[in-house]
């Protein structure tokens, strides 16, 4: 059985939209998994992963409040603060007073996190270059310009 067919999808039937659709969210479901075991290792999960990356490339130094982190990622309060309290726990990150008015807390990353974060990028990009390459370099190309349109669309 095509793995669409288990969403009910017949192939080949026109309905171009469910293909896609399905193809899309089983993309998803395979890469995940494979960004999941490549940072097994270092015990981080693909959310406690992009938390940091969101905190180190955008917060930098100042940092980030919890609300910034979860539009940025589109997280839920409850679930982002469930998430950085892990992460607080687990030394990778610091929740202090924001300059100027510290009843704002903003994380920052740890020196901790950090060094984590740099011993997880390579497995991260191997992981990220080795799904890639299962397509041309202008099948690539075709596709992020695809992606980007249709993020951009549904944005609208």
């Amino acid at each position: 059985m095509n793995a669409l067919e288990a969403f009910g999808v017949e192939v080949g039937k026109g309905r171009y939209y469910e293909e896609a659709f399905y193809g899309l969210v089983l993309v998803h479901a395979v890469l995940f998994d494979k960004v999941a075991k490549s940072l097994d290792a270092l015990a981080l999960t693909p959310a406690k992963m992009n938390v940091l990356m969101v905190i180190k490339q955008q917060g930098g130094e100042k940092g980030l409040s919890q609300m910034e982190i979860g539009k940025r990622l589109i997280v839920t309060a409850s679930n982002m603060t469930r998430l950085l309290d892990k992460l607080e726990r687990e030394k990778l990150i610091e929740r202090v007073g924001r300059d100027g008015d510290k009843r704002i807390k903003v994380a920052r990353i740890s020196k901790r996190g950090s060094q984590v974060l740099d011993d997880a990028w390579p497995a991260y990009m191997k992981t990220m270059k080795e799904a890639m390459n299962k397509l041309s370099g202008a099948e690539q190309k075709i596709l992020a310009e695809m992606m980007i349109k249709w993020f951009r669309n549904l944005k609208d």
